[in-house]
């Protein structure tokens, strides 16, 4: 009877006959691994939200005092527009030179060295009447290295002859626009081959300062 009766207690508890009720008893004060797993990813949720909250009130204090997001600093990764997926065009130069400026509905645009840029929030730089309207709408690549606007074939895609300072001086331009807070790099520009046979432009004599 009584071993009956210790039988029927073992299995109300879910205890088979080679239990030992203390393992048990252990195993069930014993934290499990899933309750340890949520209690990390609670803790990472409290870091990932102070870190967020830190960023935004950071980002606001910025704009308050230096009316920028970032503190002042300015490069390609701090604008926005480069993290708008978008697919990497392919002008013809005829369809760059209708984004010269003087269709106010169209994005302001200019390349060098073959890629293309938008613009358009320079456009007291680049746009029609400005001082270096002559860039928009086209690759002149060659007068960012020889600071040239008062000669037409220095706005051309073809640096043959130019010095090592003035290659130097168009990467540098290159570098300043790939870079820049507000320009975006939209795609490349099908330039036509330069022929190695043409007259290569005359140096400038009366070369314009550099935009800044």
């Amino acid at each position: 009877m009584k071993d009956q009766e210790l039988k029927q207690r073992h299995t109300q508890a879910g205890l088979t006959g080679d239990t030992d009720p203390e393992i048990v008893e252990t195993k069930a004060a014993r934290p499990s691994a899933r309750g340890g797993s949520g209690n990390w990813l609670a803790w990472w949720a409290i870091v990932v939200r102070i870190t967020i909250t830190m960023l935004g009130l950071s980002v606001c204090m910025s704009y308050l005092i230096t009316e920028t997001a970032f503190w002042g600093h300015s490069s390609k990764w701090t604008n926005w527009r480069n993290y708008i997926p978008r697919q990497k065009r392919v002008f013809t130069l005829h369809e760059l030179s209708m984004h010269d400026g003087s269709n106010p509905g169209l994005p302001l645009l200019l390349a060098i060295e073959g890629d293309v840029y938008d613009v358009s929030s320079g456009w007291g730089f680049y746009g029609p009447g400005s001082s270096y309207s002559l860039f928009a709408g086209r690759d002149a690549s060659r007068a960012f290295g020889t600071n040239c606007l008062s000669r037409k074939d220095h706005l051309t895609h073809d640096t043959r002859g130019l010095s090592e300072k003035e290659l130097a001086g168009i990467k540098g331009w290159h570098q300043y626009f790939d870079n820049h807070q507000q320009y975006v790099k939209l795609g490349v520009v099908e330039l036509n081959p330069v022929d190695p046979a043409a007259p290569i432009p005359p140096p400038c004599e009366d070369a314009k300062p550099r935009p800044k």
